[in-house]
């Protein structure tokens, strides 16, 4: 508890000094945090991982909150909340950040406030399920197979015009949402 205490204080301090570059800054700062200075240069995170207790605050690596924007120290486990699901990060190491991992489909994070129809190209491209169906965007039929939506691959004048227009990495007729749509007849 002494411990917290003397370094909510001593980051009090450090957060009243003035805001400028770390090469431009007054040196108000206790000597002991001025060795931690995120984003000032590119080895910083290596501080956050020898083992060090670097800035001689009395708290070591990821125990330090200084160190909490660091990758190894970033909470990992599910990603199944919404706090989870908007940090930018892939807590559960599967490849897949936020609202593009599916388990974060169902959170807050990753739908609108108010449940509505998903069928417009602007409901079909926000990133958002509007819907509550646990789809987003193109990968929702609502959007896919909307004849109005133009953002989505799935009707004949978005799978002939040479674009990757949902950004899965496979172009028009190769992209089985125009080759395998039934809606499609330009791939048949």
């Amino acid at each position: 508890m002494i411990r917290r205490l003397r370094h909510a204080a001593l980051l009090a301090l450090a957060l009243s000094a003035p805001q400028a570059a770390c090469e431009e800054r007054i040196y108000t700062v206790p000597l002991h945090l001025e060795a931690e200075c995120p984003g000032c240069a590119a080895g910083d995170e290596a501080a956050c991982t020898d083992g060090e207790d670097n800035d001689r605050d009395g708290l070591t690596d990821c125990e330090d909150p200084d160190c909490a924007g660091a990758y190894l120290c970033r909470e990992r486990g599910p990603e199944d909340t919404a706090e989870r699901c908007a940090d930018g990060f892939d807590n559960d190491g599967n490849g897949y950040t936020d609202c593009a991992d599916f388990s974060c489909r169902p959170t807050a994070a990753c739908r609108t406030e108010v449940q509505g129809p998903e069928n417009t190209d602007e409901t079909c491209s926000d990133g958002l399920d509007n819907d509550w169906n646990g789809h987003i965007d193109c990968g929702d039929f609502s959007c896919s197979k909307a004849p109005g939506v133009t953002v989505c691959e799935g009707n004949d004048v978005r799978c002939s015009d040479g674009i990757d227009n949902d950004g899965n990495g496979f172009t028009d007729c190769d992209d089985f949402s125009c080759s395998r749509s039934t809606q499609v007849t330009v791939c048949k």
